[in-house]
């Protein structure tokens, strides 16, 4: 008797694991997220002075120390969350020189616009307010007593 042809057995094949694979995919994700920004990313932008405002937790006792060291005109109230600052006037010579205020400015981040509204206040205005994202300033000018503000952070 003949036994009847049984189909020849599959030859063994060794399943392999997905799982290098993926490691492998997640790595390249990985490293493309991390890597590739800073290879073409322009950090030429960065090297430069970064404002006070967007950098600083304080910005408003950064402005204090860096444009008032000596106190002559600025000092912190309410907690820190307000600056009181006050200018060089002509019968009131104690207070922040014009460079000095420009430094409170350029440090607070105030808008151009809103500092010329300021210097181009007169006495007769009386006290008017401002603000820009994250402060509100009110402020007197005059030519005796120069430009005062208070600032308040948000």
């Amino acid at each position: 008797m003949t036994r009847p042809r049984q189909p020849t057995p599959a030859p063994h094949v060794r399943k392999r694991s997905p799982i290098p694979w993926v490691i492998l995919a997640v790595l390249i994700v990985v490293a493309g997220i991390v890597v590739i920004p800073k290879l073409i990313g322009d950090d030429s932008a960065d090297n430069g002075p970064q404002p006070v405002a967007a950098a600083e937790q304080d910005p408003l006792l950064v402005a204090v120390q860096k444009c008032d060291p000596a106190k002559n005109g600025a000092k912190l109230a309410n907690r820190n969350r307000e600056l009181i600052v006050n200018g060089v006037g002509e019968k009131s010579p104690d207070g922040l020189s014009d460079s000095a205020m420009t430094c409170v400015f350029d440090t607070l981040q105030v808008p151009g616009a809103l500092v010329e509204r300021m210097y181009g206040t007169v006495e007769a205005d009386g006290r008017l307010q401002g603000e820009w994202p994250g402060f509100t300033v009110s402020w007197t000018n005059s030519k005796d007593k120069g430009l005062s503000l208070t600032v308040t952070r948000q």
